[in-house]
């Protein structure tokens, strides 16, 4: 019943009558002003361009300001938690925000939106959308957002190293651990680059962990950090970085990552999909053409990578809600995600993968492959599911470095235990 309620309201506010929703045009709300807040990211570049089409198709004036991300997440963060009334529609990332956003009632609702065929503009086709990537925006029972890209967690590898040394490509974890023990100190290298600065390593340990069976929380909603599979993941991923990994592993967040790999000196590394535009360009790899791509191996519960996305989200305070939907079905219509994934920025929707114009300069099949393999089992909480994510991840980070550091895995993740129970406490 709320949720009927809220339809019909939503839909008086955007669409007076049933005849005018059922004739909604672009230019509806030409001549409002829209004010978009969007992160410096691969996908602002790729589609700023052409945000001159979208004013010449609606008439509606596009007030944008891009910033650092940093930067970008503490001014959303001010505006939002001061009404939002001044901002209409901005990046958001559900895994991060998304859980305080929904929560707090700073955001639309946009299941509110893309299940109402009435207020959609053209074919714009919702179903079309990767439903793992849909799910990864769903925080509190809100779709925070409309995605606009995505990533995966996969496994990076020298080609050149496999072939040399005939080692088979991982499957499982268990053999991408005797892979890294195989190839460690062969031709300069370290057999595996992780991150391990701290709570910049949490979401990469999250496969590593959902993989091995376990999960971020309770049933009841408390750390799941003693959990025996947990330690066993953790012991893993410590146990990679510390007997097979650089010595300097505390200290790498992606970019030490990246680097390390781009410049020869390591076999292999698990991280985001969207890394190959580094380690695969001749102008910032020297092993740009040895690089292999595959699917995140499997673990004790089967292959269970993370699903990273971005997504459009409405000011739950703007009085421009409908000029910000008609920019979000403009920015993630079939058209504008093929250009952007003709930009190389993973695109969200299916058939783009499958148009002529990306196969004929698909510049890696074998990375597509590996990134598409994986939505469909991608689970989409890379951070753990709370309000407090930045706070959560600094208590387990401190423990990761603790054990990379030698310390007692089942004595520190207790403490990260309690610290995090009692962040999570505050919440409630």
């Amino acid at each position: 019943m709320r949720y009927v309620t809220a339809l019909l309201a939503l839909t008086t506010v955007l669409v007076p009558s049933v005849s005018q929703a059922q004739t909604l045009k672009w230019d509806a709300y030409k001549g409002t002003s829209l004010r978009l807040l969007l992160n410096q990211h691969p996908w602002t570049t790729a589609i700023q361009p052409y945000f001159p089409e979208f004013e010449q198709l609606t008439g509606i004036k596009l007030v944008v300001e891009t910033y650092p991300e940093a930067q970008f997440r503490q001014k959303v963060l001010v505006e939002l938690s001061t009404g939002g009334a001044n901002l209409d529609a901005f990046m958001l990332s559900p895994g991060q925000e998304g859980q305080l956003y929904a929560k707090s009632g700073w955001v639309e609702d946009m299941d509110n939106y893309v299940n109402n065929r009435s207020l959609a503009v053209g074919n714009w086709a919702f179903s079309d959308f990767y439903p793992s990537v849909v799910k990864s925006t769903q925080y509190a029972g809100v779709m925070t957002g409309v995605p606009i890209q995505t990533e995966t967690t996969m496994l990076f590898y020298r080609k050149d190293l496999f072939q040399k040394y005939k080692i088979a490509v991982p499957k499982t974890l268990t053999q991408l651990e005797a892979a890294a023990k195989a190839l460690n100190g062969k031709d300069g290298v370290v057999g595996i680059a992780l991150r391990g600065k701290g709570a910049a390593a949490t979401s990469q340990f999250a496969p590593y962990m959902y993989s091995s069976g376990s999960t971020w929380l309770t049933a009841s909603g408390e750390a799941n950090y003693s959990d025996a599979k947990f330690v066993g993941a953790m012991n893993l991923y410590t146990r990679l970085l510390r007997n097979y990994g650089p010595a300097a592993a505390v200290t790498m967040s992606w970019p030490e990552v990246t680097n390390l790999f781009a410049q020869g000196k390591a076999a292999m590394f698990t991280d985001a999909s969207l890394f190959r535009s580094i380690v695969d360009d001749p102008k910032s790899s020297t092993v740009a053409g040895k690089v292999g791509f595959a699917p995140f191996p499997a673990g004790a519960a089967g292959r269970r990578p993370t699903v990273t996305t971005w997504a459009l989200a409405l000011s739950k305070g703007s009085k421009n809600k409908q000029a910000g939907w008609l920019f979000t079905q403009w920015a993630t219509n079939r058209q504008n995600q093929l250009r952007v994934l003709l930009k190389e920025v993973p695109a969200v929707r299916r058939s783009v993968w499958n148009d002529p114009a990306f196969k004929a300069q698909d510049k890696n099949p074998e990375w597509t492959k590996a990134h598409l393999s994986q939505l469909a089992t991608a689970n989409p909480q890379w951070n753990p599911p709370v309000s407090s994510v930045g706070e959560v991840r600094d208590a387990l980070g401190q423990a990761m470095v603790g054990i990379l550091q030698g310390g007692n895995t089942q004595t520190l993740l207790r403490q990260a235990q309690q610290a995090t129970d009692a962040i999570i406490s505050k919440e409630k």
